[in-house]
């Protein structure tokens, strides 16, 4: 964290590369109709959407 209790730039790309990865993991499960997988990553996806931007907001 910075001294003004912003985080880093850094955790704007892992938010975004964790939810890329995790809506591609979901649309996977819903192809090979694994439902739970895909609900499990479906919030996952979502977690990280809310994390990017609360981040953004805070920039």
């Amino acid at each position: 964290m910075n001294n003004n209790g912003q985080l880093p730039r850094k955790w704007g790309y892992i938010f975004g590369m964790t939810a890329l990865a995790a809506l591609g993991t979901c649309i996977a499960g819903l192809i090979y109709k694994e439902y739970i997988i895909a609900f499990a990553t479906g919030l996952v996806f979502g977690v990280q959407v809310f994390n990017f931007i609360k981040w953004k907001r805070q920039r």
